[in-house]
């Protein structure tokens, strides 16, 4: 199926998934950014290759989205949906298929059911297909699917995921607080399903509770800032964290049984400063028959997002029209190399 992408944010996502993709063969005959330093240049000098592309980055969203000939949007602008969603319908409403790496895009009928019925709605009227991807698509949802799918009984099932906001750039930093006066202070909270910031292993757990079967229950969110204790640079930001600033912040989300024979649900995600190491991983652990322990850990760099990003492409133009559900897609899988592509 024959692919031709527009990158919708050109920051340090946005230029990795244009740069694999180029390097794929893959053409990429649109880039959309706000950066005044990046418009009007060639692609392929704005994120560091060493030769020009002929794309020429531009701030002028409809007219990329109009005129070049795309079929596919790839959108690493914002987090929630709050923010997300006007980027979503100009795409959709020039006839692209969508995938994002906005957190709350993985699964948003529980955080914000309106709009994603609205933008659901909008998608099947313009036969295109939006899909959240990206790190949380194989590593979030698609692996606790997996192992829970080979074991007989599963009690509970307990996952962390650790990572460095740094490699993200300074808008998703910036939507954690890092760098903001913190309270030093954790607070237990329930859900409030008019809250426009879930915290980003929210929309995780409700897929991958969907992946199970599991119908909605009440999930409980506990927050904690974490603040520095010596000033920890970063480059994302040009300057120092001072002591008593926000370099991170940890997320436990909790989903209770509500009926027999259900597992606990339970997931931790800690977003730190690490000027030693980009690097992210996960702990997976399954109580049941038989218990299981599964870790990953990652190289430093961003391919565990942008290669699942590049990755799915094709899935994401060949699905029905629609808000596509996670569960609703195959497996992630690895496009192996055809000559010609």
């Amino acid at each position: 199926m024959a692919i031709r992408a527009v990158i919708y944010g050109v920051g340090a996502m946005g230029g990795e998934v244009a740069a694999l993709l180029l390097e794929r063969g893959v053409p990429v005959v649109g880039a959309i950014a706000r950066s005044p330093q990046k418009v009007g240049r060639d692609l392929g000098e704005v994120i560091g290759l060493d030769r020009d592309t002929g794309v020429i980055v531009s701030d002028d969203a409809d007219a990329v989205l109009r005129d070049s000939g795309a079929n596919i949007a790839v959108l690493t602008t914002n987090s929630y949906l709050a923010d997300h969603a006007p980027f979503i319908e100009r795409c959709v409403r020039a006839g692209l298929n969508v995938i994002t790496i906005a957190e709350e895009a993985l699964h948003p009928w529980r955080t914000s059911p309106g709009e994603a019925a609205r933008l659901d709605a909008l998608a099947r009227e313009h036969g295109v297909s939006i899909f959240g991807g990206g790190h949380e698509d194989a590593f979030w949802i698609g692996l606790g699917a997996q192992l829970a799918g080979a074991a007989h009984r599963v009690d509970a099932i307990r996952w962390e995921s650790t990572w460095n906001p740094e490699a993200a750039g300074p808008e998703l930093m910036a939507s954690l607080g890092i760098g903001d006066p913190g309270s030093g202070e954790s607070a237990t909270v329930t859900w409030r399903e008019d809250d426009p910031r879930p915290p980003f292993g929210l929309p995780a757990l409700d897929a991958l509770a969907e992946h199970l079967g599991l119908p909605d229950a009440p999930r409980t969110v506990t927050s904690e800032q974490i603040v520095a204790e010596r000033p920890v640079p970063s480059s994302a930001l040009g300057r120092d964290i001072a002591i008593g600033e926000i370099i991170g912040v940890r997320d436990t989300i909790r989903r209770e049984p509500v009926a027999a024979g259900e597992p606990l649900l339970e997931f931790t995600v800690t977003g730190r400063l690490n000027p030693e190491q980009h690097a992210s991983g996960e702990t997976w652990e399954i109580e049941g028959v038989p218990s299981m322990r599964m870790r990953t850990e990652f190289s430093k760099g961003h391919y565990q997002v942008t290669a699942q990003v590049a990755n799915r492409l094709e899935d994401v133009v060949a699905a029905e029209p629609g808000w596509v559900r996670h569960s609703e897609m195959p497996a992630i899988g690895y496009p192996a190399p055809v000559t010609g592509r």
